[in-house]
């Protein structure tokens, strides 16, 4: 005699004339079934048009975030833009005593839109005319602004101070806690210049006067940095007269790197100005540019380099 037709047989030959055979006990049992399943679906069904309902949702919140996004992306620009127009306005000038007695070359170069290498011209109590090339640490905003509040103080002491020591100084000690509080400091070479010499104060950054008869002078870095600590400043004296060539910029340039991953070096730069030292100087100035450009991978850093030439 024949076993009975089972539920479980009806499921895995997958035959449905064989449902007919089936006795009312596994009837039952095959409605229950049906009855789990058709909850199993209920639910997955809820659950899934719940799902969507939520990433319907959560899809027009970031649709929601990606435009006021874009809207605030759009407000900074707008603000960096006017911050960049804001420090090239607060870039120097030549005045007439300067121009009537220096050839001057100048790259500058911020490595994002606005920056903290900074160079600046200023008159001295005597009238005469003094050059400072500043760098800020970081980058950004926050190295602009302060930028613009060491100017400020520069400026502020220019009209009653002649020595470049004690301008130095007195600026170090009126920024020293604030620069302490932004956690910011920065390198100062700052030079003042009388009819045949020059003052400076190095206290970071790079110096170099080619003179005209051939004599060579690197400036000497005996200074700290702005910021850094409260202790006096040192200067030195230099000849400079007519055909000397002076030389001032950060270090943007000399420690970018090539693909080796070597510097492009201080020996580099000074070598590409004494090769073309006859040149004017905004020939030179181009000449370094290009020398630097074919060496480098990409700026890492913002970038001042200035020259200068006794004219008169």
């Amino acid at each position: 005699m024949s076993q009975p037709i089972t539920l479980e047989d009806v499921l895995s030959k997958n035959e449905t004339e064989l449902l007919a055979q089936l006795s009312e006990k596994e009837l039952a049992r095959l409605y229950w079934k049906f009855r789990g399943l058709a909850k199993t679906l209920e639910r997955d069904t809820a659950f899934w048009n719940s799902t969507n309902e939520n990433l319907k949702v959560a899809y027009e919140t970031l649709d929601e975030k990606e435009r006021e996004l874009a809207a605030a992306y759009h407000i900074i620009r707008d603000d960096l833009e006017v911050a960049q127009s804001v420090q090239s306005a607060l870039l120097p000038r030549m005045f007439a005593t300067m121009a009537s007695e220096l050839e001057l070359g100048v790259y500058h170069k911020q490595l994002t839109e606005v920056g903290g290498d900074y160079f600046d011209y200023f008159r001295t109590a005597s009238d005469r005319y003094a050059i400072g090339v500043f760098d800020i640490s970081g980058h950004g905003v926050s190295s602009a602004l302060v930028m613009a509040y060491l100017k400020a103080q520069f400026m502020t002491i220019m009209e009653r101070l002649e020595n470049p020591a004690e301008i130095v100084e007195w600026v170090n000690r009126a920024s020293y806690e604030f620069l302490r509080e932004v956690r910011k400091y920065a390198t100062v070479n700052f030079v003042t210049f009388e009819e045949s010499t020059l003052h400076y104060v190095c206290g970071g950054g790079y110096g170099l006067l080619l003179g005209a008869d051939g004599q060579e002078h690197i400036f000497e870095k005996k200074n700290h940095f702005l910021g850094l600590r409260q202790k006096p400043y040192l200067e030195e004296q230099l000849p400079f007269v007519v055909g000397d060539l002076l030389v001032l910029y950060t270090d943007g340039m000399v420690e970018a790197q090539n693909l080796e991953g070597k510097d492009y070096s201080v020996a580099r730069l000074n070598d590409v100005v004494r090769r073309h030292r006859t040149l004017p100087t905004e020939g030179i100035v181009r000449l370094c540019v290009e020398d630097y450009h074919s060496f480098r991978t990409q700026d890492s850093d913002d970038i001042t380099l200035l020259i200068a030439r006794k004219t008169a």
